[in-house]
């Protein structure tokens, strides 16, 4: 078997070859008239012009069969040296598996009956300098698929149509939204202050205004300042950075879709969550049962057919753990209960209470919810941007999608009282500047904007690259990332 670095070669030499011969290897364009899978549907004798790279290829003497892939699908072509001429059949000797070939044909069928086109000019639309994987095994090296995923994508035809498949389902995602009366806007992803959502942010220098600058943690403190100017239903699909923890169920940099709407309430929000989902699943997948990989690993039936229930996190903590976390006020008093269950936490000292709580939950609770369930009614300290229930203000009108021990979307009925709303942010930022950095930074400009006044809101933010990974039975989310942070090669 020839080294890489000898086929390598071997591909330059008759790259060269093509050109001694006045043939561009890399031409401008190429005018189609079918995509593969369209051929399927035309008439034998039917001149056809088609394209796509050379998956497999078989010559036998003065007869070349390719098998040739485009987006759509797969097809066979046949050249015969009489049909194309001597000439146009030089090229059948410098061609290689993986180079884009174009045909002039006519459609016909094969001595087994099967449909074939039937070359009348052959064509070189892109010579290929690297191999491709071989056929039958693809890319084995993990890391090589993540770095490398148009060889990826090449080689495997399930990792190809799960790709496309998830930019459908955001598109289903977005045409929902839109179909329900949603504007989608676009809010700034380099801001001054990282706010909306409880995370570490990616620090940069912006070096016209000499100023520090992070990457969006969350759009929502902007979406929630848009329906304060008069818009009622706006969503996003954002890109947004967290700078935390490499695991397969988190990345980086993520995709999530927004949205935030005046006048209703987060009980609304749940009822229209379900529609939502039922709609774009049945649309996307055409089912709404799924075997999913919880976040333990094991594999579950979820089926999202039926109702949702709905669980307060407070008495789910409670049952599992035995502790009430409404009794405490200081963090100090929730950590010394947790070590006496033997509940480590890292870093204990420098989390205020709303992390503490929501660590308990992530801990005891959260592994066990496999079917679909709203987690609802979380602690204010928890929900920072969240309204305070009418009947009890200790706790936020909110709720949270979970599925498989997953944390699908995340809600509320929004928090739109200027002075409640200046009042939680002081305190996140003293939680912040004793050390907990996942505690929510002050934003004035949002103060200040709120204080004009808002009407109420409800929203939402989902993550897409999670529920999407969860309904395809992923386990790692860089396997339906098209790109994913990696490490610089080593030398």
């Amino acid at each position: 078997m020839p080294n890489k670095t000898d086929e390598r070669q071997d591909r330059l030499d008759r790259r060269q070859k093509l050109l001694d011969m006045g043939l561009e290897p890399h031409p401008a364009k190429f005018e189609k008239t079918h995509n593969l899978d369209e051929l399927a549907k035309v008439k034998e004798g039917e001149a056809v012009k088609v394209c796509g790279r050379i998956m497999l290829q078989r010559v036998i003497g003065k007869l070349a069969f390719y098998t040739l892939q485009d987006e759509f699908g797969a097809h066979q072509v046949g050249a015969k040296i009489d049909d194309v001429g001597e000439d146009n059949f030089q090229l059948v000797d410098l061609l290689d598996r993986g180079d884009f070939l174009g045909v002039n044909g006519v459609m016909g069928v094969n001595k087994t009956g099967q449909p074939i086109v039937w070359v009348t000019e052959l064509l070189v639309l892109g010579k290929a300098i690297t191999p491709l994987p071989e056929k039958w095994h693809g890319v084995q090296d993990i890391e090589k698929i993540y770095r490398h995923r148009e060889m990826d994508l090449v080689s495997s035809r399930e990792s190809f149509d799960r790709f496309k498949l998830r930019s459908i389902f955001l598109s289903n995602c977005r045409r929902y939204l839109e179909d329900s009366g949603f504007l989608e806007v676009e809010t700034p992803i380099l801001t001054s202050v990282a706010t909306g959502a409880a995370a570490r942010p990616f620090v940069t220098h912006h070096n016209a205004y000499d100023m520090d600058m992070v990457l969006r943690i969350a759009p929502e403190t902007y979406l929630k300042r848009l329906i304060g100017g008069g818009f009622e239903r706006v969503f996003e699909t954002a890109k947004c950075f967290r700078n935390e923890g490499s695991d397969p169920s988190h990345h980086q940099e993520f995709t999530q879709i927004e949205y935030y709407v005046a006048y209703k309430d987060y009980e609304w929000n749940m009822d229209f969550t379900e529609k939502f989902l039922r709609a774009v699943l049945q649309k996307t997948f055409g089912k709404l049962q799924f075997e999913v990989i919880g976040k333990t690993g094991s594999a579950h039936t979820i089926d999202l057919s039926q109702a949702i229930p709905r669980y307060k996190i407070t008495d789910l903590i409670k049952q599992k753990t035995g502790i009430d976390v409404l009794e405490f006020n200081e963090a100090k008093d929730l950590v010394k209960v947790m070590q006496s269950k033997n509940i480590q936490v890292e870093e204990v000292d420098k989390k205020g209470i709303g992390t503490l709580i929501d660590e308990l939950y992530k801990h005891a609770v959260r592994p066990d919810l496999i079917a679909p369930c709203f987690i609802t009614h979380h602690t204010t300290e928890m929900k920072p941007l969240a309204r305070r229930n009418n009947e009890d203000a200790r706790l936020a009108d909110s709720f949270q999608l979970v599925i498989a021990g997953w944390e699908v979307l995340n809600a509320y009925s929004e928090l739109v009282d200027p002075i409640d709303q200046s009042e939680r942010m002081r305190k996140q930022a003293e939680f912040r500047a004793a050390g907990d950095e996942e505690s929510f930074e002050l934003d004035e400009d949002y103060i200040q904007a709120m204080e004009m006044g808002f009407p109420p809101i409800t929203g939402w933010g989902m993550g897409i690259d999670r529920i999407f990974a969860l309904l395809t039975g992923q386990s790692n989310l860089r396997d339906i990332i098209f790109f994913p942070i990696m490490k610089p090669e080593a030398d």
